[in-house]
């Protein structure tokens, strides 16, 4: 009966044993796997998720670049003044100007020819209009306003011609052909054209005499 007893203690403490060690194991694993769940909660380095942020974000510039503006100075005379030509040799630069004149949409559609191997170097502007007789004063008056701002912001051009065709009252068309040259536009003006663009703030006081004179 001893024997038993002590045969059956035996396996109760093997089990204990058993049952022991398969605690302390379960206890190393979940420590174990607690772990590796912190680390995997751990935040990046804040720096490196900013730059990366930072890197792909799309921005928001436009490709076209803003004008500065001076105070006191419209949006209008800011583009025009940065539309100057250095040279009227520079049909780019000439071209650039005229669009940003618009005089496509203020005249009517037109063509131009740099007339340069000889004096005086003219801007010849051919519009692709047709206009009554009683229109032509009022076509002149307002073109002589855009070729006042063409001769401030293009250095080495002597006048400004401008041809567009009329129709008379019994029907006939014919050509006319008008032009304003650098001394007509300083007795108009009362001041040397070509200082109206020396600044934006120049082109700015240029546009607001034009504007005095549309009022009057």
């Amino acid at each position: 009966m001893k024997k038993v007893h002590k045969a059956i203690n035996k396996n109760i403490r093997m089990l204990l044993i058993i049952a022991a060690t398969t605690v302390v194991a379960l206890a190393v694993l979940l420590m174990l796997i607690a772990g590796n769940e912190e680390r995997n909660q751990i935040p990046t380095d804040p720096t490196k998720t900013s730059e990366t942020k930072e890197s792909e974000a799309p921005t928001d510039v436009n490709e076209t670049t803003v004008p500065t503006q001076e105070q006191g100075v419209s949006q209008q005379a800011q583009l025009l003044y940065d539309a100057r030509v250095e040279d009227i040799n520079d049909s780019a630069s000439v071209a650039k100007l005229l669009e940003t004149v618009d005089l496509r949409k203020n005249m009517a559609n037109y063509q131009v020819t740099l007339m340069v191997k000889e004096s005086p170097k003219s801007m010849v502007i051919t519009f692709d209009k047709t206009i009554s007789a009683a229109e032509q004063q009022a076509f002149d008056e307002k073109m002589q306003k855009y070729a006042e701002q063409i001769l401030a912001l293009t250095k080495g051009a002597d006048q400004v011609q401008w041809v567009y065709t009329v129709k008379g009252e019994d029907g006939k068309k014919e050509e006319r052909n008008v032009y304003l040259d650098a001394q007509r536009a300083k007795e108009l003006l009362k001041n040397d054209v070509t200082k109206y663009g020396a600044s934006a703030k120049a082109v700015q006081n240029l546009l607001d005499q034009q504007n005095r004179k549309d009022v009057r």
